[in-house]
């Protein structure tokens, strides 16, 4: 579905990703992880056709390049680290945004836009303050808003730079298992990229860990969160053991 080739970029003289080779399937959850300054974001930008680019970068077999911005945005949605708006927009005017490239003519919304909008608030639990001011919100608040109205644009590709990091534990896990549940039931493919490696070893397919511009590893959350390569990466000791009860892998700090 999604694939780069030879991807080479540099902010001014320094490199942040060298020669990439990457590709996605459809309905897959990847986790990108890595230090800071890795090229994770700059990853995610680049997949959504914000940055330009040494090499190619392929959805569904064309070249990004050929889609205009209206097309790629029912292809692909976009949440970055931060988000904010100058005028003093709603809740519900956040996430209809979201659906705008659906919407036909001068901005008319369907019934059928209606009821995405309000599926996707009450997925995010986010209907109760629809009213509210967006910049009067929580941090957490917010984020579940602005994934609300990347659900509400139906992508193919949902691209999400640590979306949970202003959440509580509560909300950290709903939003992994809303994604996981999108992914099966709507054959989403989820790429995000985050700090919480033990929350994304549990509910991701796959995991990238990206090294000074390079893919140090590939693969499944067990084949990439080895003992030698945490520690090489990372520069710190960790425990690495299995969960019981969810039986996926999890990792502790070694004191």
């Amino acid at each position: 579905m999604l694939e780069l080739r030879n991807i080479n970029f540099n902010y001014g003289t320094r490199k942040i990703l060298n020669n990439l080779n990457f590709s996605v399937s459809t309905d897959e959850f990847v986790a990108i992880i890595g230090p800071n300054g890795a090229g994770k974001s700059t990853l995610l930008k680049i997949i959504d056709g914000l940055l330009p680019v040494h090499g190619q970068v392929l959805l569904e077999n064309k070249l990004l390049s050929t889609y205009n911005r209206k097309q790629l945005a029912r292809l692909i949605a976009y949440l970055p680290q931060e988000t904010e708006f100058t005028f003093a927009y709603t809740v519900d005017e956040v996430v209809r945004m979201g659906r705008y490239p659906h919407v036909k003519g001068i901005g008319y919304y369907s019934p059928a836009d209606e009821h995405i909008i309000d599926r996707v608030m009450s997925l995010m639990e986010v209907q109760d303050f629809r009213d509210r001011n967006f910049n009067e919100l929580s941090g957490g608040e917010r984020q579940r808003v602005l994934i609300a109205s990347a659900l509400a644009q139906e992508p193919k590709i949902l691209l999400l730079d640590e979306p949970t990091t202003a959440l509580d534990l509560h909300h950290q896990i709903a939003i992994y298992q809303i994604l996981k549940t999108q992914q099966n039931s709507e054959n989403l493919t989820v790429i995000l990229v985050t700090h919480d490696i033990n929350l994304a070893a549990q509910y991701c397919d796959r995991m990238v860990l990206l090294f000074q511009g390079d893919i140090l590893s590939d693969g499944k959350p067990g084949e990439v969160l080895k003992f030698k390569v945490l520690q090489n990466t990372f520069g710190v000791k960790v425990y690495i053991d299995i969960n019981p009860i969810t039986n996926s892998i999890y990792i502790l700090p070694y004191a």
